[in-house]
């Protein structure tokens, strides 16, 4: 044997010099997992080991974009529903209209708790069980510009023809307000309601399809309605 034909080339460190097979997972040592993305091997370099490329995850649900409302936001196919009608005035700062239609106006009795800002109905029956606290209105159905729907107890005169200017003034507002928008403001001044029309162009209103009767019920429910003498405001009255 010649010295040529002797192999001098150093034998690796800490293996077999016969041992060349490649060792996986360099990056990680030898007990390292393999890689994976989307529950696949992968080399880490956005390729699949699998075979094919990784899969697009999508949109992230809490993206902004994907969350934002465009267009009109109250347009949800949703319907208001009322469930009660207040029982006041007109306050001075609202432009409203009255409802021209007779059926929904209504000479009537009703009591008034001032403390408490409660309005009751009071039926014929129960008229002589209240006497003297009593008030005789005419109820009109009101709607103001935002669509709120109201009963207005309008003073009536008495039963001898006597009125005041206030309950004059208020009459003829609600006279005026089956034609058009109306505000009106109490000036002390001249004893009376000041009378404002809108000159503007507002919309005609839309009333809500419901009968006197099904507006009456929400207005005086929740024992609103007396109509006999044991009820608990007149027991009340009586210092019961």
């Amino acid at each position: 044997m010649t010295k040529k034909d002797i192999d001098h080339s150093p034998t690796p460190k800490g293996g077999d010099e016969f041992d060349t097979e490649p060792k996986d997972n360099f990056r990680g040592g030898e007990n390292s997992e393999p890689r994976k993305e989307n529950g696949k091997p992968s080399d880490g370099f956005g390729e699949d080991r699998s075979g094919g490329p990784i899969e697009n995850p999508g949109p992230n649900p809490f993206s902004p974009d994907s969350l934002r409302i465009t267009g009109d936001i109250n347009d949800v196919g949703a319907e208001k529903l009322l469930l009660r009608i207040p029982v006041r005035k007109p306050n001075k700062q609202e432009f409203y209209r009255v409802s021209v239609d007779p059926d929904y106006r209504l000479i009537c009795a009703i009591f008034e708790l001032k403390d408490e800002q409660e309005v009751y109905l009071v039926t014929p029956a129960a008229l002589h069980a209240l006497a003297e606290d009593l008030r005789h209105v005419e109820l009109v159905l009101c709607i103001n510009r935002q669509g709120a729907i109201f009963f207005w107890p309008v003073p009536v005169p008495a039963p001898d023809g006597r009125t005041n200017s206030w309950h004059q003034s208020a009459r003829e507002a609600a006279a005026l307000a089956k034609d058009g928008w109306i505000r009106m403001v109490a000036n002390m001044s001249e004893g009376s309601y000041s009378v404002y029309r809108a000159t503007g162009a507002i919309p005609d209103p839309v009333w809500p399809e419901m009968s006197m009767t099904e507006m009456l019920q929400l207005a005086f429910k929740d024992g609103r309605l007396i109509d006999k003498e044991d009820h608990p405001v007149v027991a009340r009255l009586n210092g019961a």
